[in-house]
């Protein structure tokens, strides 16, 4: 059934009709035409880089940089605060967006305005990156070369796998800090997004979930009796490429400096999309968390490779 459906679509795409795409909420959109996308999402950016369609992006969210020349595309903003009007300005016939992407009315407004709205499914599972590499593909009519992706996903996790068979001895800790701003750093625990990585890499979360006021989406305000409580012997943090980052900085956190990690400088420092974007890089960047925990040490600085500045 799924290859006469992969058929029926490549067909549809041939004539030049209207696809009709199931999106992260079950409902069914037409998307009329793929020629001028508003990508909102990291990953999903990406993901249309390396579809070969990045020439149709007419516009991004600020947290896509990648590839390189959406940077010189229009910021709509924020993908949880997104404004129709600066959207509807550059005449999309598609917005392809994560699935928590909003506010809901300003999705309805565009909808009513006849553009193509799909939210795209964005678990941060393996399954669910497959998920999106596949609905981003069918949007955009790719869907051979969603499949390429989708193998080559594979590929990298199976390297991944034969590493983490290979290797003895127990699971490093991992502390995952993420410094929200220069005033604010949050401790995760194993549910935040880019925490799953570490488990994906075969490590251990060193906090396994937060709680009490003030966590959001499984981090919360770092503490000194946090971080040293977490024992971690790797610290793991995004950096952001367009803001300056530093290793010292890092060792000047509230009681970093106290933990076994920080003792050793053991400090893996990754591209914040890289990390936490769970794109279709999601298996390289497993592997290269797994080598850095693994087979280094002290600090290491893990760029997204397809990055360019």
């Amino acid at each position: 059934m799924r290859l006469i459906a992969l058929s029926l679509l490549l067909l549809g795409l041939a004539l030049g009709q209207p696809v009709r795409v199931t999106d992260a909420t079950g409902r069914e959109v037409e998307v009329r035409s793929s020629e001028r996308i508003v990508s909102v999402g990291g990953s999903i950016s990406e993901i249309l880089g390396r579809l070969g369609v990045a020439d149709r992006i007419v516009a991004r969210d600020t947290g896509s940089y990648i590839p390189p020349q959406v940077v010189r595309k229009p910021d709509v903003g924020l993908f949880f605060r997104l404004n129709a009007e600066a959207i509807l300005a550059q005449r999309p016939t598609l917005v392809l967006a994560v699935s928590e992407a909003g506010p809901p009315p300003v999705l309805e407004q565009l909808r009513r305005a006849g553009v193509s709205v799909v939210l795209v499914p964005d678990e941060p599972t393996v399954e669910g990156v497959k998920r999106k590499i596949r609905t981003v593909a069918a949007a955009v009519g790719q869907v051979a070369r969603g499949e390429d992706l989708v193998r080559a996903l594979e590929r990298d996790l199976l390297a991944l796998r034969s590493k983490i068979l290979v290797r003895r001895g127990p699971e490093a800790r991992v502390l995952y800090l993420y410094p929200r701003d220069p005033r604010n750093t949050f401790v995760c625990g194993e549910e935040a997004s880019g925490a799953g990585l570490i488990a994906l890499a075969g490590a251990q979360s060193a906090v396994k979930r937060v709680q009490g006021p003030g966590a959001v989406r499984g981090c919360v305000s770092l503490t000194a009796e946090a971080v040293v409580a977490a024992r971690p012997e790797v610290i793991l943090v995004p950096f952001f490429p367009d803001q300056p980052f530093s290793f010292e900085a890092v060792l000047r956190l509230p009681g970093v400096a106290e933990t076994p990690a920080g003792k050793a400088g053991r400090i893996v420092a990754m591209d914040v999309t890289y990390l936490s974007g769970y794109g279709y890089t999601v298996g390289k960047a497993a592997l290269d968390l797994h080598v850095a925990i693994y087979e280094k040490s002290g600090q290491a600085l893990i760029p997204h490779p397809d990055f360019r500045r």
